[in-house]
């Protein structure tokens, strides 16, 4: 019985919610980020991913990025470009993507339904990920970006949504990807009421987007016992039928001491091999990238899980590892996952002009498997889902200093 509460927001004016706004952090390299910001100066990646306003000989990890963007912070406060709202209130966010929208609600969630398993997982966190988001919000006393959750569908939180998202909103623009980002505040006392009981009716929320933030803000929270709004989070939850889901790829820098040759021959004895891209992509099907040749290749076998039965598992266990010496995702320097918004076209640039040596496209993962994972207490790969549109940081961000 997951509990989603309103929150007293700290948030943009306006005119500046567009300029302000930023992609998250881990959208954006170093080196992306420092371009952006010196194209947008008021971009809220000056607050987090600070190192981009820093020379690169400061380490990214080094605690003068979490200072600096705690002094990015207190400008942004001081100048007045952010205001804390006068009420506890939830919001609605809608993203418009062509034809498709998703809108969801945007809350708090408790620290102690995440430890509880009332808000389900279904990834490991890499602990140097971890580290830096902690050292973030503690060093901000605040959330500010939005852990991505799914619910399943609700026919009562439909109509709110419905009926909401034909008043004014707080927020509308689109930038320049294309997406149109909306806002509205949701400050009806008989819908507020409703919101808090229809999530609390369902068996657990799942987390889509944002594991790292929600294990950061868990560690945060012990940091801070005492702190009430501590032990409490940023959310935005959607609908599960409403959710879109890419792929997320993978690149390796070596091939592990082996010639292309070897490597095709090893592959071959576990998968169907084809020089080439596949006219489609589908479960089970990979599409591998090296010395500038595209091949497929087609899995045939069936796991007897459904988390080994995963994609994202079959390529780690049946290729990166026995093939490629990747034992642990999480911790190898030597893999790169790179969202599925980069495409074909990204995986290629990493191969012919960056430092890896080959890329993996994959197909989505299906988001009722991940539901399913979750619910047995299971755990994917890192970085198996890549979810669009991204939502905006710096919108809407939960305090918890006094």
């Amino acid at each position: 019985m997951p509990t989603f509460e309103p929150f007293q927001a700290l948030r943009p004016q306006s005119k500046y919610a567009e300029t302000f706004s930023s992609l998250p952090y881990d959208v954006f390299n170093r080196a992306e980020g420092r371009v952006e910001v010196r194209r947008r100066p008021l971009s809220f990646l000056r607050i987090d991913k600070a190192e981009v306003t820093l020379p690169d000989l400061i380490d990214e990890h080094d605690m003068r990025v979490y200072q600096q963007a705690a002094l990015h912070f207190k400008d942004a406060r001081d100048s007045q470009i952010l205001k804390l709202d006068e009420d506890e209130c939830y919001y609605l966010y809608r993203l418009r993507d062509g034809e498709h929208i998703q809108t969801g609600f945007v809350g708090c969630v408790s620290v102690t339904d995440y430890d509880d398993g009332f808000i389900r997982k279904h990834e490991f966190t890499r602990p140097d990920k971890e580290r830096d988001r902690v050292r973030q919000i503690d060093a901000l006393e605040a959330h500010t970006g939005p852990i991505l959750l799914a619910h399943q569908p609700d026919d009562e939180l439909n109509r709110i949504v419905a009926e909401q998202s034909t008043n004014v909103p707080l927020y509308q623009f689109t930038t320049e990807d294309g997406i149109e980002h909306t806002i509205f505040k949701i400050t009806n006392r008989s819908d507020m009421l409703t919101i808090g009981s229809q999530f609390a009716r369902h068996d657990a929320l799942y987390i889509a987007d944002g594991h790292h933030r929600a294990e950061a803000a868990s560690k945060v929270a012990k940091l801070h016992p005492d702190n009430e709004e501590a032990q409490l989070f940023l959310a935005v939850s959607f609908s599960s039928d409403q959710l879109k889901i890419m792929g997320y790829h993978r690149a390796v820098e070596d091939l592990y001491g082996q010639s292309v040759d070897e490597l095709l021959e090893r592959i071959s004895q576990r998968f169907t091999v084809t020089v080439g891209r596949a006219e489609t992509t589908q479960k089970h099907r990979f599409e591998m990238y090296l010395k500038q040749q595209w091949y497929t290749l087609d899995y045939t076998a069936q796991q007897t899980t459904v988390k080994d039965n995963l994609d994202v598992s079959i390529l780690q266990h049946e290729l990166l590892t026995p093939f490629l010496g990747i034992e642990d995702p999480r911790t190898d320097a030597r893999i790169q996952f790179v969202g599925g918004i980069r495409g074909y076209a990204g995986l290629e640039q990493l191969v012919d002009h960056g430092t890896m040596a080959v890329a993996f496209h994959l197909h989505p993962t299906d988001l009722t498997d991940l539901m399913q994972v979750a619910d047995a207490n299971q755990v994917m790969p890192p970085k198996s889902t890549w979810f669009e549109p991204k939502l905006r940081s710096g919108l809407l961000i939960h305090r918890f200093f006094s």
